[in-house]
């Protein structure tokens, strides 16, 4: 097996790593041949270890980073969680039980990702009824000052507590993806250690 070779099977291996971190990724490795030379090509194929072995062993690793970093945003929360996902399904896990306990967490994560999507698209209809019922309540004033004033006090109370819980809905999904990602390269971890 030549460098060409081995790069393209470890690019299939690595394809599902979101977009930045395959990059990263075919980086590093494209720097490691580099590095070696030509003409020391196949001792550096030979360090790396079989192309599952190597693919494996840098989403671990990418895995370990995400769960070590702080969430920053929603997004980023994600992709770590999906490296953190891919990470698992390579992972040596030396009980089936851990297997289990990692599908019961990703339903627990699953679970509580759709409460918090839910709640957060209530909020955001408090963000945008707030200001139609002020509007509404603009098209009446001529009829009704009492209705106007209600209208304006609805529309800025749902405005100003749907701005609120939004952010705080943010806030909350960036800590439990944070949270989630830790447990995840906890179990990571403890599997790679019984492995060994």
């Amino acid at each position: 097996m030549n460098k060409q070779e081995y790069m393209e099977q470890l690019k299939k291996r690595l394809k599902r790593l979101p977009g930045e971190d395959f990059e990263r990724a075919v980086e590093y490795f494209e720097e490691y041949f580099a590095e070696a030379g030509v003409e020391n090509e196949a001792k550096a194929i030979e360090d790396l270890g079989p192309v599952k072995e190597a693919a494996d062993q840098i989403i671990m690793d990418m895995a370990m980073d995400y769960s070590k970093e702080p969430v920053l945003d929603v997004k980023s929360g994600f992709h770590g969680l999906w490296v953190l996902f891919l990470a698992l399904c390579a992972a040596p896990l030396a009980l089936p039980l851990l297997l289990v306990g990692v599908v019961l967490v990703f339903t627990a994560i699953i679970i509580v990702a759709t409460v918090l999507f839910a709640l957060l698209l209530v909020a955001a209809c408090g963000v945008l009824t707030g200001p139609l019922t002020f509007v509404a309540g603009l098209t009446v004033i001529h009829r009704s000052i009492p209705v106007f004033i209600t209208c304006t006090g609805i529309g800025l109370l749902f405005t100003g507590a749907g701005t609120a819980i939004t952010y705080g809905m943010y806030q909350l999904c960036k800590r439990f993806l944070g949270w989630s990602m830790q447990g995840l390269a906890g179990m990571i971890q403890r599997g790679g250690k019984k492995h060994a």
